[in-house]
């Protein structure tokens, strides 16, 4: 893939660097062992998340119903002891969620910040109606798989490889990757060149559902238990991590590594809010100025502007 195409810079990928250089130097605890491996844990599922959320914006949408999946994911998951059932259930909503949601875009004409806010209004409610209160009962089986470390490995480094290669092979090696791009690059020149243009906007949706239910299994199996206000966050997150890697909000230009370097930088950036004492609530004010910087800081062709 060209640097062009994927949309990154020395500016994407030397953002993380620095973060950790910054943080290397300025705070012993960063450098510990424990450290490390809480945040390997702590940035899986924003990483599961995002990875959905490009398949999304290379074709000129966004999500705003991811938070609210993960949430409703994770509520299904604490409330399912069988382990098989729960993710099954789990997985099933998010491809039933994703369909929805492309089939408002596609098909029905609704814009996609309508159609999604729309959902993850409706999901949100659906996630109280599962769990009132946080709490529930995750399968040892799942809680074993997100916090487990196998021969030095955290295992939810593997859930952050598993995902990342899922999608770099999906994008760059398979019919439907290249469909993304020339759907958000002109979907009227894709449609004239055979691309089924409704088919791909379904799919991607379909793909960024499924990647916030697999978000939501995993924290919830890392903590332990459901809550459904869980995924709050992650609706602004994933975009700003999206927009940090250098992918164009208008579609046809992003990257697997791009989103990873952004989900790398609001990590470390959580990181070390923590290990320096400040609040967490500044995290949430620091990834809005970081979106707002990643957006400008785009072609204005690029934005509609």
């Amino acid at each position: 893939m060209s640097m062009g195409r994927s949309g990154m810079t020395r500016y994407t990928l030397g953002l993380p660097v620095v973060l950790i250089g910054v943080l290397a130097l300025t705070t012993e605890d960063f450098r510990e062992p424990q450290n490390l491996l809480n945040f390997s844990g702590q940035i899986a599922a924003l990483l599961i998340a995002s990875l959905g959320q490009l398949f999304v914006t290379l074709v000129a949408g966004i999500d705003l119903s991811v938070g609210s999946v993960l949430s409703i994911a994770a509520c299904i998951v604490a409330t399912n002891p069988d382990p098989t059932l729960a993710v099954a259930l789990a997985l099933a909503m998010g491809i039933a969620v994703g369909i929805v949601n492309g089939l408002g875009v596609a098909v029905a004409g609704v814009h996609p910040l309508v159609m999604t806010l729309s959902t993850a209004t409706i999901l949100q409610g659906l996630a109280y109606v599962v769990l009132p209160i946080p709490g529930g009962n995750i399968a040892p089986t799942l809680t074993w798989m997100a916090t487990s470390v196998v021969a030095g490995v955290p295992l939810s480094l593997l859930w952050c490889v598993a995902a990342a290669l899922l999608a770099a092979w999906i994008i760059n090696y398979t019919r439907i990757g290249s469909h993304l791009f020339a759907v958000g690059s002109n979907s009227r020149s894709a449609y004239l060149n055979g691309v089924k243009v409704k088919s791909v906007v379904v799919f991607a949706y379909v793909s960024c559902s499924v990647a916030a239910a697999v978000a939501g299994i995993y924290i919830a199996s890392r903590i332990s238990a459901g809550d459904p206000t869980l995924g709050a966050a992650f609706g602004l997150e994933s975009v700003a991590a999206v927009a940090l890697g250098g992918v164009q909000l208008t579609g046809g230009i992003g990257s697997v590594l791009g989103v990873i370097s952004g989900a790398l930088s609001l990590g470390l950036l959580a990181n070390g809010l923590n290990l320096f004492g400040i609040s967490p609530f500044m995290r949430e004010v620091l990834t809005g100025c970081l979106l707002l910087a990643a957006v400008s800081v785009q072609r204005r062709s690029n934005v509609g502007l």
